[in-house]
């Protein structure tokens, strides 16, 4: 009988990988903990985490027409998923997804792009303060120049990160099992 925490524990080892700055690894350990979460209930609130965790690698890891491609995907599923009764979730979690997106946009210099989609996830947002996105925004609009370290600061001074060493849980991570693990 497989442990039904056992993606949980997968992931949150992949987490302490990805602080590490061992990001290649950690998507290993977020994949893993995806096809495990798969079959457990409330499995899109696992998918949504999951999938945040490994952008954000992906992002550090400086693949940011994956981190784009990834988006695009999730946005395109959510906008045509009906679920009422989660509607103004969904909807958050879209403008998230729209977020992510123009910031990757911004890192590679597609300042327009960055900016209507920076819009969308306002306008998406369900009146939830987006401040990131505000203020980058703003930096579109006003032809500021942008670059990697001021980004990587607004997004520290915004919480856009979910990896961090302060809601890392290392007692939890667990190795992949042997079966999982090729090393």
């Amino acid at each position: 009988m497989i442990d039904p925490n056992l993606h949980h524990r997968v992931a949150e080892k992949g987490k302490c990988l990805a602080v590490e700055g061992r990001h290649t690894e950690a998507l290993r350990y977020y994949k893993e903990a995806l096809r495990l979460a798969q079959k457990q209930p409330h499995a899109d609130i696992f998918f949504q985490h999951y999938s945040q965790c490994a952008m954000e690698s992906l992002e550090m890891m400086g693949a940011h027409e994956e981190v784009i491609a990834f988006c695009e995907k999730c946005i395109a599923f959510l906008e045509h998923k009906e679920d009422s009764a989660n509607q103004e979730y969904r909807k958050r979690y879209l403008a998230s997804l729209w977020e992510r997106m123009a910031i990757q946009m911004l890192f590679l210099q597609r300042y327009a792009e960055a900016a209507n989609a920076f819009k969308t996830a306002l306008q998406t947002a369900v009146g939830a303060p987006m401040p990131l996105s505000s203020e980058l925004l703003a930096w579109c609009q006003k032809r500021y120049t942008i670059n990697k370290n001021l980004i990587r600061k607004s997004q520290q001074r915004n919480g856009y990160f979910t990896v961090r060493n302060d809601n890392l849980k290392p007692e939890l991570a667990i190795e992949l099992p042997e079966e999982y693990n090729p090393y």
